[in-house]
């Protein structure tokens, strides 16, 4: 039988959160002064930039990330649930094919990517948290492809976890190649070309596939 891939499969680890009002208080100042920060084109950015951007001390920040890959691998997963939310029901009723609902969710990811590079490239940056950052991009990859699939006729020679964790694992290898600089590509381009390199019966939409069979 094709199932799907379970939710234990595509859940990112992230630290358990304070319910104290005063830590998430403060952990909301830091993102917010991380969006202001991208917003002011910068080219780099470091924890003293961050803590002037929030309007907190050192200490504060330090009380809530051990540096710079912490923060961005906190927001990277934040960002994550946000455009995940965003594309629930994208494919309600079947009214879009999977090809349109993969290119959306695609672009989603790597206009946030593109637009928070200067924080995202401390992660790239260090051997201990590259890890994780591939793990969350492909928890994305997955969680998208699993909503492509989830109204589609997956056919019967295919099992569907083995195709989303095969597509899911080649996109990151494919977006992980273009951050660091070794394939000479705009983004757009990327997007399509994963779009592209979806198996066909992803690409369809429902009723699509219906007809066919």
């Amino acid at each position: 039988m094709n199932e799907l891939p379970s939710a234990q499969h595509n859940a990112i680890v992230t630290p358990k959160l304070s319910t104290d009002p005063r830590a998430a208080r403060t952990r909301a100042a830091i993102f917010a002064g991380v969006e202001r920060l991208m917003s002011s084109r910068a080219s780099r950015v470091t924890v003293q930039d961050v803590v002037r951007s929030a309007g907190i001390s050192r200490s504060s920040f330090y009380l809530h990330f051990s540096g710079l890959e912490d923060l961005a691998l906190a927001y990277l997963s934040q960002q994550i649930d946000i455009i995940g939310e965003a594309g629930i029901g994208v494919r309600r009723d079947d009214l879009i094919t999977g090809a349109t609902a993969a290119r959306i969710g695609y672009d989603r990811l790597i206009t946030h990517v593109v637009e928070h590079f200067p924080l995202y490239s401390a992660v790239l940056e260090s051997s201990s948290s590259h890890g994780a950052f591939q793990a969350a991009i492909d928890t994305y990859s997955r969680r998208l492809l699993k909503s492509v699939l989830s109204l589609d006729v997956v056919p019967s020679s295919a099992n569907a976890e083995i195709a989303v964790a095969y597509v899911a694992g080649g996109a990151l290898t494919v977006i992980s190649s273009w951050l660091r600089g070794d394939l000479d590509v705009d983004d757009d381009d990327l997007v399509q070309q994963l779009v592209d390199l979806l198996p066909t019966w992803v690409r369809e939409s429902h009723g699509e596939e219906r007809e066919r069979t």
